[in-house]
């Protein structure tokens, strides 16, 4: 199975979104800067056609929605 160039695109926003919490916790992102703005900031370029307002909020909904459950 090849994954689409959209579901790379969620892959990669929900990578983001989990390390902009990561790097808040530990006080390394600037103040201000909105998750949106780290995402937009660091996503590949090759995959900056694919993104949109609508991917970061399912993405970002979805994993704020979820409890996270470690085995």
């Amino acid at each position: 199975m090849v994954l689409t160039s959209r579901e790379k695109t969620v892959i990669i926003v929900s990578h983001l979104v989990s390390l902009y919490s990561e790097k808040m916790e530990e006080e390394e992102i600037p103040q201000g800067q909105s998750v949106i703005d780290f995402i937009m900031k660091n996503i590949p370029q090759e995959y900056k056609s694919d993104i949109s307002i609508d991917i970061i909020d399912d993405v970002f909904n979805f994993i704020s929605s979820r409890p996270m459950e470690l085995s």
